[in-house]
């Protein structure tokens, strides 16, 4: 409210919260939700050419949706790391395919 009072000058008593986008937003078809669906299937393709794969999660209703996906892939290891600033939180979301004796030796080469 404090932001839209020094951007406007005027009070307001209801603000609606628009962090993540609205549909007509977001570029691509099927929004985030799709967006990072669609690079979870790809990265099984890359399974041995990439160390992690990462993308950006904004809204946090997708979270359960991407765990899931990433389980059926048989992603080896998944992280979760939350950034964000006091009013939006945004997370990142890793995962990789390789063991940890494969990631040593992909450290090495």
């Amino acid at each position: 409210m404090r932001k839209i009072r020094r951007l406007t000058g005027k009070r307001s008593k209801k603000i609606q919260l628009n962090f993540s986008g609205m549909a007509k937003e977001l570029i691509y078809k099927g929004g985030e939700k799709q967006f990072i669906q669609n690079m979870i299937s790809e990265s099984v393709h890359y399974a041995e050419n990439c160390l992690w794969f990462t993308t950006l999660v904004s809204n946090e209703k997708n979270l359960n949706r991407i765990y899931s996906s990433l389980e059926k892939v048989e992603a080896t290891e998944i992280k979760t790391i939350n950034i964000g600033t006091a009013n939006k939180i945004s997370r990142i979301i890793a995962w990789t395919f390789l063991t940890k004796e494969q990631q040593n030796e992909w450290k090495k080469n």
